[in-house]
């Protein structure tokens, strides 16, 4: 919903939450600080549900998003718009912390380095949204900060007696296959010599988990709630094996492995 005036000011801050992505490549940190505007200033009425997707609008050239890494089908691919999932994710925690109702999430089918196991929230244009819903007594107001190593995203409304903290649990480790082996016939790797291997990608286990949310009140816990159980893929590692040839290189003599 648009931005009334009413600023964030003359709320209450009930719930603030960052995520780090220092290191991430300027195509990412483009698309994280675009989408964190567009949610900059959002105004959320009375019993008024907010839609992530509706918000920021798919994820496409024309929108002004660029390509960079995302997650598909188990897999690390390119793909425009890639780190808007950690805005979504951030939003999600601190709606989680600021108590209020959430009406769709999606988990990612790999682990993300942001954020602790079953606290992630992924986003796809036209399948997967973060919805929730303004269930206080007082209109919602987002504040977005995204400054290419850190996005921070407050709610503010109506003041809480309560306090939120979030608790992750990972409750079995999964094993993952064998490195892949592969022949580098394209010679992407010319360096490697018939019988050279070198590991490009290490495999990685997976794991299931599970979140809670502990509220507390005057500084005592006071209920513990397990909001959801997650199952993470493991990551099949690959180890490129070398297909050069030796070359002696005064003689230009080729010598077949």
């Amino acid at each position: 919903m648009p931005f009334y005036g009413l600023e964030p000011s003359k709320l209450t801050l009930r719930a603030e939450f960052y995520t780090s992505y220092p290191s991430s490549t300027p195509e990412r940190k483009h698309n994280i600080k675009l989408a964190s505007q567009k949610l900059d200033k959002c105004f959320i009425d009375v019993g008024g549900e907010f839609s992530f997707n509706n918000t920021v609008g798919e994820r496409t050239e024309k929108n002004g998003f660029k390509i960079a890494k995302i997650i598909i089908n188990g897999k690390f691919t390119d793909g425009y718009g890639g780190g808007v999932c950690q805005v979504s994710t951030t939003l999600y925690n601190a709606l989680l912390l600021a108590g209020l109702k959430i009406t769709e999430y999606h988990p990612h089918s790999l682990p993300v380095s942001y954020v602790a196991p079953s606290f992630d929230a992924m986003v796809n244009s036209g399948s997967a949204d973060l919805r929730f819903i303004n269930d206080t007594s007082s209109p919602i107001i987002l504040k977005t900060v995204a400054d290419d190593s850190q996005i921070k995203i407050s709610i503010y409304g109506r003041a809480m007696q309560e306090k939120y903290v979030r608790q992750s649990d990972i409750t079995e480790e999964i094993t993952a296959p064998p490195e892949e082996v592969v022949l580098d016939n394209d010679n992407l790797y010319p360096e490697l010599l018939k019988g050279q291997k070198k590991v490009v990608k290490y495999s990685k286990n997976g794991f299931c988990s599970q979140g809670y949310l502990i509220k507390y009140i005057d500084g005592k816990a006071v209920s513990s709630r397990l909001i959801r159980k997650d199952r993470y893929a493991p990551q099949r590692g690959l180890i490129i094996e070398g297909n050069a040839d030796i070359m002696l290189p005064d003689e230009n003599i080729q010598i077949n492995g």
